[in-house]
């Protein structure tokens, strides 16, 4: 997945690439997805949820959260905070993935294990020529 960012506001890497996935997950799942980054902090349905990519969808039982992703940045990685709060943003039985910056993946994985965090996939991303690409 790839594309150039050049929406209004967004400044940051980290709002950069929530704001790319959000976009196309939302299409590929069919559902509705809300995002918390710089400019919007606006939580899904749940004012505790700090996920900063939740796709959710609306039931007859009201909203249901169907997954949720996090998007950190070398800095964040290297924060002795970010395994905490990965386990307190953890959803039972919501899918949960992670996005980090290209050749930070294994120590994700390291920090996720160590945590322990089970995440269902971790993604890599990077930016080529202005456009950024998630493996």
């Amino acid at each position: 997945m790839s594309t150039t960012l050049r929406e209004q506001g967004i400044e940051t890497v980290h709002d950069q690439v929530v704001s790319l996935v959000a976009q196309r997950w939302a299409k590929a799942f069919v559902c509705k997805v809300t995002i918390r980054t710089g400019l919007e902090q606006n939580p899904w349905a749940d004012p505790q949820q700090q996920c900063d990519i939740v796709g959710w969808y609306v039931g007859s039982g009201g909203n249901t959260m169907e997954w949720m992703a996090e998007v950190e940045t070398e800095e964040s990685l290297a924060d002795p905070g970010t395994v905490d709060k990965w386990r307190k943003t953890l959803v039972r039985g919501v899918p949960f993935y992670l996005l980090v910056p290209r050749g930070l993946k294994e120590a994700a994985q390291q920090l996720a294990q160590n945590g322990p965090v089970a995440f269902g996939c971790i993604y890599e991303y990077g930016f080529v020529n202005g456009m950024c690409h998630v493996l």
